[in-house]
């Protein structure tokens, strides 16, 4: 009976790459309908919700655009409608003297965003530190922006909408919004802010932003609430209007200014 032959070295080798590049390409075959039209999609859950806030905080703060949005500063190459909250940009569309514009920057600024956003209740704070640039002098501004989840992913949130509704009297005062060439007011005196007992019973969370114009005296005046928490807001506003702070500074010297105070409300109760 004739023994059949063993295969050589080279052949089995051979025959190994084949099967490899056999599998290859037919692993490259299948992967193709998916790869096709889902990178987008895949980059995205990669980069996760605190990446795009982060990303868009970082571009907007570069153009000048986190406290003066105006529209014709935007580059060909970023849509307002991507970055900005619809109710704010509904509000622009609709007043296109406000806020005045501004000249761009010569140059991006030089931002740095501080520490990853928390995205748990459909609101984050980014905390902004603006530089001065490599041949400017000036102090160094921080300041905190904010984003909100819509149907179309994170905007940021400029509250115009809600401002224009319930203060026409601090939009005819002109006093201006707090923005990046001013120092940041400091809490020099007050009480801070505490859940009452019937808050905790009712087991009330969340988020509550209170506009306040701070005088060029570091009192707070004309509060109103842009959004509310039931039962914390009377709270906060009493905490406020009794807080005395160093006023916001313009070149050295105190103004007035009006300015955003955020509340994240979240405890663990006891069940």
């Amino acid at each position: 009976m004739r023994q059949r032959a063993s295969p050589s070295p080279g052949s089995v080798r051979r025959d190994m790459n084949a099967c490899a590049s056999r599998v290859i390409r037919l692993s490259l075959l299948l992967m193709l309908p998916w790869t096709g039209g889902g990178c987008a999609s895949i980059a995205a859950s990669v980069r996760g919700p605190e990446g795009e806030i982060t990303e868009k905080a970082r571009r907007l703060c570069e153009l000048g655009l986190l406290s003066r949005p105006d529209l014709s500063l935007f580059p060909a190459d970023m849509r307002p409608e991507d970055s900005i909250r619809p109710e704010d940009l509904a509000y622009l569309q609709a007043h296109p003297e406000f806020p005045p514009s501004s000249p761009p920057p010569s140059q991006p600024l030089r931002c740095e965003l501080k520490s990853p956003p928390n995205t748990d209740d459909g609101f984050a704070t980014v905390q902004v530190k603006l530089r001065p640039g490599a041949e400017a002098d000036g102090p160094t501004a921080e300041f905190p922006v904010n984003f909100v989840r819509t149907s179309a992913g994170w905007r940021l949130a400029y509250w115009f909408a809600e401002e224009g509704a319930v203060s026409p009297q601090m939009a005819a005062a002109q006093v201006p919004f707090f923005s990046e060439p001013m120092t940041k007011p400091k809490k020099l005196s007050g009480e801070d802010l505490s859940y009452t007992q019937e808050a905790v019973e009712k087991r009330i969370q969340g988020h509550m932003a209170i506009r306040c114009v701070i005088t060029r005296e570091g009192s707070v005046i004309n509060c109103h609430s842009l959004k509310s928490l039931p039962l914390m807001t009377p709270v906060a506003l009493k905490m406020l209007w009794g807080s005395r702070f160093a006023p916001a500074t313009l070149d050295g010297k105190p103004i007035a200014v009006r300015y955003m105070f955020h509340f994240k409300l979240k405890t663990t109760f006891r069940p």
